[in-house]
Protein backbone atom coordinates (compact mmCIF):
# COMPACT_ATOMS: atom_id res chain seq x y z
CA UNK A 1 0.00 0.00 0.00
CA UNK A 2 1.33 3.63 -1.16
CA UNK A 3 1.48 6.77 1.02
CA UNK A 4 -0.59 8.36 -1.86
CA UNK A 5 -3.60 5.51 -1.24
CA UNK A 6 -2.85 6.94 2.44
CA UNK A 7 -3.76 10.16 1.36
CA UNK A 8 -6.21 9.84 -0.90
CA UNK A 9 -8.24 7.34 2.09
CA UNK A 10 -7.62 10.33 4.65
CA UNK A 11 -9.09 12.83 2.24
CA UNK A 12 -12.17 10.48 1.66
CA UNK A 13 -12.62 9.73 5.18
CA UNK A 14 -12.69 13.50 6.65
CA UNK A 15 -14.86 14.39 3.61
CA UNK A 16 -17.46 11.77 4.46
CA UNK A 17 -17.07 12.35 7.83
CA UNK A 18 -17.12 15.88 8.09
CA UNK A 19 -20.51 16.07 5.91
CA UNK A 20 -22.39 15.12 8.83
CA UNK A 21 -21.09 18.10 10.54
CA UNK A 22 -24.13 20.93 11.64
CA UNK A 23 -20.97 23.75 11.35
CA UNK A 24 -19.33 24.95 7.82
CA UNK A 25 -17.85 22.01 5.89
CA UNK A 26 -14.43 22.34 5.46
CA UNK A 27 -12.57 21.74 1.77
CA UNK A 28 -9.92 18.81 1.71
CA UNK A 29 -7.40 18.84 -0.51
CA UNK A 30 -4.13 16.59 -1.24
CA UNK A 31 -0.80 18.32 -0.87
CA UNK A 32 -1.60 22.30 -1.42
CA UNK A 33 -4.79 24.21 -2.72
CA UNK A 34 -5.69 23.52 -5.78
CA UNK A 35 -4.70 26.32 -8.26
CA UNK A 36 -7.56 28.77 -9.54
CA UNK A 37 -9.59 27.82 -12.84
CA UNK A 38 -12.66 29.65 -14.19
CA UNK A 39 -14.84 27.33 -12.88
CA UNK A 40 -13.42 27.04 -9.17
CA UNK A 41 -12.39 30.75 -8.83
CA UNK A 42 -15.38 32.21 -6.78
CA UNK A 43 -15.34 29.23 -4.30
CA UNK A 44 -14.51 29.78 -0.80
CA UNK A 45 -10.97 28.92 -0.11
CA UNK A 46 -12.23 28.45 3.84
CA UNK A 47 -12.42 26.63 5.85
CA UNK A 48 -9.66 23.43 4.38
CA UNK A 49 -7.61 20.78 5.33
CA UNK A 50 -4.99 19.74 3.36
CA UNK A 51 -3.67 16.71 3.79
CA UNK A 52 0.42 16.16 3.15
CA UNK A 53 2.85 13.48 3.24
CA UNK A 54 5.95 13.80 5.10
CA UNK A 55 8.12 11.31 5.74
CA UNK A 56 8.21 7.36 5.91
CA UNK A 57 10.00 4.57 6.61
CA UNK A 58 9.88 0.88 6.73
CA UNK A 59 11.75 -2.45 7.87
CA UNK A 60 10.43 -6.15 7.62
CA UNK A 61 7.98 -5.71 10.46
CA UNK A 62 5.89 -2.73 9.41
CA UNK A 63 5.66 0.49 6.89
CA UNK A 64 5.39 3.66 8.72
CA UNK A 65 4.07 6.84 6.83
CA UNK A 66 4.12 10.60 9.04
CA UNK A 67 1.04 13.04 7.24
CA UNK A 68 0.73 16.45 8.36
CA UNK A 69 -2.59 17.62 8.13
CA UNK A 70 -3.03 21.78 7.95
CA UNK A 71 -6.04 23.21 9.27
CA UNK A 72 -7.08 27.05 8.22
CA UNK A 73 -10.33 28.86 9.23
CA UNK A 74 -11.26 32.42 8.11
CA UNK A 75 -12.67 35.04 11.05
CA UNK A 76 -13.61 38.58 11.10
CA UNK A 77 -13.39 38.70 15.36
CA UNK A 78 -11.21 38.27 17.99
CA UNK A 79 -11.58 34.47 18.32
CA UNK A 80 -10.70 32.70 14.78
CA UNK A 81 -8.48 30.77 16.34
CA UNK A 82 -10.69 28.94 18.60
CA UNK A 83 -12.18 28.26 15.62
CA UNK A 84 -9.28 26.87 13.60
CA UNK A 85 -8.33 24.67 16.76
CA UNK A 86 -11.62 23.38 17.05
CA UNK A 87 -11.26 22.13 13.70
CA UNK A 88 -8.36 20.37 14.21
CA UNK A 89 -9.74 19.04 17.42
CA UNK A 90 -13.04 17.10 15.69
CA UNK A 91 -10.76 15.52 12.47
CA UNK A 92 -8.39 14.39 15.78
CA UNK A 93 -11.47 12.96 17.65
CA UNK A 94 -13.15 11.59 14.20
CA UNK A 95 -9.68 9.12 13.65
CA UNK A 96 -9.07 8.83 17.21
CA UNK A 97 -12.40 7.07 17.36
CA UNK A 98 -11.78 5.18 14.46
CA UNK A 99 -8.18 3.82 14.24
CA UNK A 100 -8.53 2.14 10.80
CA UNK A 101 -9.38 3.70 8.01
CA UNK A 102 -9.93 2.13 4.56
CA UNK A 103 -9.53 -1.28 6.25
CA UNK A 104 -6.44 -0.96 5.97
CA UNK A 105 -4.30 2.43 7.50
CA UNK A 106 -3.95 2.85 11.24
CA UNK A 107 -3.08 6.13 12.95
CA UNK A 108 -0.80 5.62 16.38
CA UNK A 109 -2.11 7.55 19.05
CA UNK A 110 0.88 9.98 19.03
CA UNK A 111 -1.50 13.16 17.56
CA UNK A 112 1.33 16.19 17.57
CA UNK A 113 0.12 19.48 16.81
CA UNK A 114 1.21 23.32 16.43
CA UNK A 115 -0.17 26.54 16.33
CA UNK A 116 1.47 28.31 13.86
CA UNK A 117 3.11 31.77 15.40
CA UNK A 118 2.23 34.27 12.32
CA UNK A 119 -0.70 33.98 11.51
CA UNK A 120 -2.21 35.88 8.66
CA UNK A 121 -5.61 37.06 10.28
CA UNK A 122 -7.86 37.37 9.20
CA UNK A 123 -6.95 33.36 8.76
CA UNK A 124 -6.09 31.10 11.28
CA UNK A 125 -3.71 27.75 10.48
CA UNK A 126 -2.75 24.98 12.78
CA UNK A 127 -1.23 21.88 11.96
CA UNK A 128 -0.82 18.19 13.16
CA UNK A 129 1.81 15.95 12.36
CA UNK A 130 0.09 12.19 12.59
CA UNK A 131 2.10 8.61 11.83
CA UNK A 132 0.13 5.82 9.82
CA UNK A 133 0.81 2.02 10.01
CA UNK A 134 0.33 0.65 6.58
CA UNK A 135 0.34 -2.78 5.22
CA UNK A 136 3.20 -4.85 5.27
CA UNK A 137 4.40 -5.83 1.70
CA UNK A 138 4.72 -9.27 1.64
CA UNK A 139 7.69 -11.62 -0.85
CA UNK A 140 5.30 -13.40 -3.46
CA UNK A 141 8.67 -15.21 -5.07
CA UNK A 142 9.86 -18.23 -3.58
CA UNK A 143 13.56 -17.62 -2.12
CA UNK A 144 16.13 -19.29 -4.99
Amino acid sequence: MTSVMLMIAIKDFLKKELADDAVTIPAVHLGALPSKTAENRNDPVFPLIIVRPMDGDSDNDESRVQVKLLFGTQSEDDSGFIDVLNLMERVRILLMRQRIIDKKFRIESNWKWQFLEDQPEPQWICQAITTWTLPQIRQEVKYI
